[in-house]
């Protein structure tokens, strides 16, 4: 099990870009929410690394939301205890409070952990569109039509993003042919930005520009990039492959 103070750290500290990138419309900063919750945290810290101690943190989590109806008590449902429940008991807590079943950001959050566990690995792919310039474009134009397909959720304005577009540019140039193709799909960016950083990246590869949150919303990303390799029927094969691990996965089941 993973150590809850490790849970902590991924969901209050780590930067992700994706996150930090939303338009919450949160009148506090997340540092002034942070310190706001510091007497929680420090309780959770404490608690045993253990099952029970998981169980015991969170509860500690829907005592604090259940007396904080307000903006903090929405960081916490949404940033902890969502981390916390499975998707279906996070939906039922939602759902029988009174202020937390109007809260948009929380029915957001709990539509993306259900549909990250509908595209699970093994699943079968979601298809999602996207507009720009007057054409529509879909997954599906690309994923299900025989071919392995390594699908890269990505923006102009994610550090970590650009860092991953090398390895990926390597597997295209590598393997692309007539089992095998890369689509890149951006993540709330502006059209413009991202042309600019495929010309400046060199991104040789299909784009589907403008896709905005249709698809990180439909595979339930909270953040990117987060790369995704579909089969040749569009099952789900790998989700949120890193560095060495694209080529090694993209391999392994092209020799197959």
């Amino acid at each position: 099990m993973k150590k809850i103070f490790t849970l902590l750290a991924v969901v209050l500290f780590a930067a992700s870009s994706f996150a930090q990138n939303q338009n919450s419309g949160s009148k506090m900063s997340q540092n002034e929410i942070i310190q706001a919750i510091g007497p929680l945290i420090q309780k959770m810290k404490a608690a045993p690394q253990t099952e029970e101690g998981r169980a015991s943190v969170t509860n500690l989590v829907m005592d604090y939301a259940n007396s904080n109806k307000n903006e903090v008590g929405v960081y916490v449902v949404r940033q902890i205890l969502a981390s916390l429940m499975a998707p279906k008991e996070l939906a039922n807590y939602i759902e029988n409070d009174d202020f937390y079943k109007n809260q948009p950001a929380l029915q957001e959050i709990v539509k993306s952990k259900l549909n990250l566990e509908e595209t699970a690995e093994g699943k079968m792919f979601k298809d999602f569109e996207a507009e720009y310039e007057g054409k529509v474009s879909k997954l599906s134009d690309w994923v299900g039509k025989g071919k392995y397909v390594l699908v890269d959720f990505w923006a102009s304005w994610c550090g970590p993003c650009k860092a991953e577009i090398p390895n990926i540019i390597n597997v295209y140039n590598k393997y692309k042919g007539d089992k095998f193709e890369v689509l890149g799909v951006t993540v709330n960016d502006k059209p413009e930005e991202t042309l600019k950083s495929i010309e400046k990246l060199g991104i040789n590869y299909p784009q589907m520009i403008n896709a905005q949150r249709a698809g990180s919303t439909a595979y339930g990303i909270q953040g990117i990039p987060h790369i995704i390799l579909f089969g040749p029927d569009g099952t789900i094969l790998k989700r949120n492959l890193r560095g060495e691990n694209i080529e090694k996965a993209v391999s392994e089941y092209l020799s197959k």
